[in-house]
């Protein structure tokens, strides 16, 4: 190598870079680059370009047409993401200077990695050859030795093609499919797009598909029974089960964790009475014989970010975006863990002294895990062979702490996330726990009862985190002379309880997480199954961003710790299964693809064959998806019922409710059109058609969940028919709780309201939660002539003919018809963003179109503003925002200088980008 000549390092991230620079030694650090005499080190920050949006490829596409689908570019091109021009600039001026003579992607050891360098490769346009660092362990000594076994970057080509066919498959897969959903399912009252993509999809109908089960649960009542005994020595108790009871057969074990039927639960009363008589029968005849196991509990693993943000989810409530932004902090600001963003639970076998360099450090300082630091010090690293392991470690390794100590005090999550990560390192190297655990059988005739409980004997690794454990319970030895004989007991009591079923627990962030991340075990093809086998869907990184995406879309919702598939989310994974295109909603899209990509990286595929395949594939969900018939895909579907309105036609299923079958397609009746019609959403539930079947065929049902509109407040209703509304909340009894506008609970007081803002007479009711005004009362014939009159009357300054000749016209004229008036409703809730609306303010607002500024609205992060209400032509209401500080008289108005150059009423104008409709909506993210 040339003296004058040196190669230019890339890494991903700002950390590597400082960590390649301390191992080679002999840097000086020259703003955003380290330089030496052989290398320039420079950085970036994860992807800094991203692929264009379609119609930045084509004008065309601004409009969403399904003629433009598919989009299917010859060449996929790359623009700087926002933000990060300057970092591309700045790379790209150390690329051009005379003595690089080359460039080494030092990114992380992987396919995102690849990708990384070789766009910003790209955007330099350097004719420079490039090698490839391959690091799986940041040690100095492994640094060192990997830039000594530097290879060709041509030897990584197949890894480079396969990290740009994912990127443009998700772009071809996500930008064609949602705008071909988008404009066959989006209707005039939607808003937003629906967004479709390769992972996003599949997860949100993993989510759809708990969300169904919960709602289609109906509670069912069983038994249970508790007994008392006791012994000389103590008493207890025991829960009576069948031992003959056989677990039923089902390939998916999600299933059989919510099967009603379990070996304690009795559904008949009859039985239950067979089993009591029984049991006094020969209740002073019971024996009891138990058990005892030793059993060892292992130290758990190290964290990856899925398992942290379970954990987390699980423990602290948090989700999966806060447990990745605090550890995220905890290694970019604070430097306390390794690299959060990866999906290893292993470390590289040449970290044991790292790591005890670690446990040293925190033995050395009086803390709570001090003992535990000693302890492991003095027996060693346990358990290395579930630790160390190189074939485990992909280009990152398991989440530690860096041996670092905060320079300031933790608080909040990230002192959380810390703490959990920090018990979780030291545990992994401790012995195992050792429970004694107790099965004890008590016989009363031909009955059986089961007393389980299990005591902590040694507490090994449990020492990190307390003994304080809800499972450890003490029970006294039934026989302390013969453990294991049959031993006579007294019984002292029997309780039957009655339960009744609950339906499958919606899933958590933690529950979804593990789901994305084992859904491959239920694939039946081994290939693809083996492939996603320790992947899943997403990544690490990514997971957390596609549940935020999906609650943002208004697909999903949060339900107080669990999340909920909407009416929108669930009617999207329905309609594509019909279509039918749910391939897009099946993982096995994302595991026939990740098998192409890995023949790919061995040679085995080509890259042109690979993308038209995903040309091929694209263009066949397009077709479909512009194609279909809506009622063609629900026309195999059997009726839910009779109507309950026209009594003449059938109740059957379509995209947007259930309605009669002898309907017609507008929402004013026709003719004898019966106008029936069940909506597929209601006070925030999916109306499925378990529910719909229920209340069509017994006219009352219930009672069932639903939630206020921001899903803070929970509640419970019966349902019952309304030819108007299809359905409404009503008493036991069927006694309706709604008003025939459907809008709100019974009506407590009205009051006429003459004139109004917009010109019509209203009458303005109270309801428990609301205000409402319905605008429109009919005007008597007589009253409406008049006014007429009034209208026609000659105005000033014309001639006094023209004036009689209208008079004399007016007079031939027959009597005018009653005006025809728009019928409008207008609402306001009576708690309005966290003010308290009172009926003069309402009537106020009806009449004059307007209230006063008011101060003390909160927005839904609790942040007080001000603003005055208006009336719109339609009946419903808007904000317009105030100065609250000035409105408070807090606000200082000062004069600018050059005031008479100005108008004094010319207002300041605020441009906000325009909200685009579907026909020019931004994509949606491609996964």
């Amino acid at each position: 190598m040339d003296k004058a000549s040196k190669w230019l390092v890339i890494t991903e991230k700002p950390s590597v870079a400082g960590d390649l620079a301390k191992a080679l030694g002999g840097f000086e650090k020259k703003g955003d680059y380290y330089e030496s005499p052989k290398y320039f080190i420079t950085w970036a920050v994860g992807h800094l370009l991203e692929l264009l949006e379609p119609e930045e490829l084509d004008p065309k596409y601004k409009r969403w047409l399904l003629q433009d689908l598919p989009i299917l570019p010859s060449e996929f091109q790359y623009k700087p993401k926002k933000g990060q021009t300057e970092r591309l600039n700045h790379i790209k001026s150390l690329a051009k200077k005379s003595e690089v003579v080359g460039f080494i992607n030092a990114c992380d050891a992987g396919r995102e990695g690849e990708l990384i360098f070789r766009e910003i490769f790209d955007f330099c346009g350097q004719d420079k050859p490039f090698k490839r660092l391959w690091l799986q362990s940041m040690t100095p000594e492994s640094i060192r030795k990997g830039f000594n076994l530097v290879k060709p970057g041509k030897e990584y080509d197949n890894l480079g093609d396969a990290a740009r066919c994912r990127a443009e498959s998700d772009w071809l897969i996500g930008m064609n499919a949602t705008r071909a959903v988008t404009k066959r399912l989006k209707s005039r009252n939607t808003k937003g797009v629906w967004s479709v993509g390769r992972v996003q999809t599949p997860t949100l109908a993993l989510i759809a598909k708990r969300e169904l089960e919960h709602l289609k649960h109906r509670p069912e009542p069983y038994f249970t029974i508790e007994g008392r005994f006791s012994t000389s020595s103590h008493e207890y108790s025991g829960v009576w089960f069948d031992p003959n009871f056989k677990k039923p057969v089902s390939s998916d074990e999600d299933d059989l964790q919510h099967y009603s039927e379990k070996e304690d639960r009795i559904f008949s009363k009859e039985r239950l009475d067979q089993i009591l008589n029984d049991f006094n029968l020969n209740k002073g005849k019971a024996t009891a014989s138990e058990t005892r196991k030793e059993s060892k509990e292992i130290a758990p693993q190290l964290f990856d970010l899925t398992l942290l943000q379970r954990e987390a989810n699980r423990k602290l409530g948090m989700s999966a975006s806060r447990t990745l932004q605090a550890a995220q902090r905890l290694y970019e600001k604070h430097k306390l863990l390794t690299y959060p963003r990866t999906d290893s639970r292993y470390l590289p076998e040449d970290y044991v002294n790292n790591v005890t360099d670690v446990i040293k450090e925190f033995s050395a300082i009086p803390t709570e895990f001090t003992k535990a630091c000693q302890k492991i010090l003095k027996t060693g690293l346990l358990n290395k062979e579930r630790i160390f392991n190189d074939k485990h470690v992909s280009d990152h390794f398991a989440i530690i702490p860096t041996g670092h100590f905060p320079s300031e005090k933790l608080d909040g999550d990230d002192a959380r996330i810390y703490n959990l990560v920090l018990k979780r390192f030291l545990a992994a190297f401790m012995p195992h726990a050792v429970w004694a655990k107790v099965e004890r059988l008590t016989k009363v005739g031909s009955q059986t009862f089961r007393t389980r409980v299990q005591d902590l004997q040694e507490p090994g690794w449990r020492e990190v985190y307390g003994l304080d454990t809800e499972e450890e319970s003490k029970l006294p030895k039934l026989n302390e002379k013969s453990p294991e004989a049959v031993t006579p007991v007294q019984t002292e009591d029997i309780t039957p309880q009655t339960n009744a079923t609950k339906p499958p627990a919606r899933l958590t962030e933690a529950k979804l997480l593990s789901l994305m991340e084992h859904c491959g075990r239920s694939i039946a093809d081994e290939e693809i199954a083996e492939v996603l086998k320790d992947k899943g869907i997403g990544t690490p990184a990514t997971r957390a961003d596609i549940i935020e995406n999906l609650i943002a879309k208004e697909y999903v919702s949060r339900f107080g710790k669990s999340l909920r598939a909407t009416s929108k989310g669930i009617r999207l994974v329905d309609v594509l299964s019909r279509i039918p295109i749910d391939t897009l909603s099946k993982v096995e899209l994302t595991g026939e693809i990740e098998f192409d990509l890995r023949k790919m990286e061995k040679g085995q595929k080509k890259r042109s064959e690979f993308m038209q395949d995903m040309f091929d594939f694209t263009s066949s969900i397009v077709d479909k998806a512009r194609t279909f018939e809506y009622d063609a895909i629900f026309k195999h579907d059997p009726s839910l019922g009779s109507c309950p309105v026209c009594k003449k036609g059938k109740v059957f299923e379509g995209f947007w409710g259930y309605k009669c079958n002898l309907a017609g397609n507008s929402k004013e009746k026709v003719g004898d059109e019966c106008t029936f019609i069940i909506w597929k959403e209601k006070n925030q539930r999916y109306i499925d058609r378990s529910l719909v079947e229920e209340v069509l065929s017994k006219n009352i049902a219930g009672p069932f969940e639903f939630s206020n509109s921001n899903g803070t407040s929970h509640f419970e209703e019966y349902l019952t028919i309304s030819p108007v509304k299809g359905i409404i909340f009503c008493e036991q009894n069927g006694d309706p709780k709604e008003s025939a506008t459907g809008y709100d609970v019974v009506v407590l007081h009205e009051e006429p309201l003459p004139e109004t803002f917009l010109k019509l007479p209203g009458l303005v009711k109270v309801t428990e939660n609301a205000y409402l005004c319905e605008f429109g009362v009919q005007i008597p014939a007589a009253e409406t002539a008049a006014n007429e009159a009034v209208e026609t009357k000659p105005k000033r300054g014309r001639k006094k003919a023209s004036a009689e000749g209208s008079t004399e016209e007016k007079a031939k004229k027959k009597p005018a018809k009653p005006k025809k008036i728009k019928r409008l409703i207008s609402r306001m809730p009576r708690v309005l963003c966290g003010r308290e609306m009172s009926l003069e303010d309402y009537k106020s607002f009806i009449i004059t179109g307007s209230t006063p500024p008011i101060a003390d609205f909160k927005s839904k992060k609790g942040r007080p503003f001000a603003a005055a209400l208006h009336l719109k032509d339609n009946g419903n209401f808007e904000f317009k925002f105030v100065s609250r500080k000035a409105l408070l008289g807090e606000e200082t108005v000062k004069t600018p200088k050059n005031t008479e150059k100005k108008s004094a009423n010319k207002a300041k104008v605020v441009k906000k980008t325009k909200k685009k409709d579907s026909s020019s909506e931004g994509e949606s993210s491609s996964v």
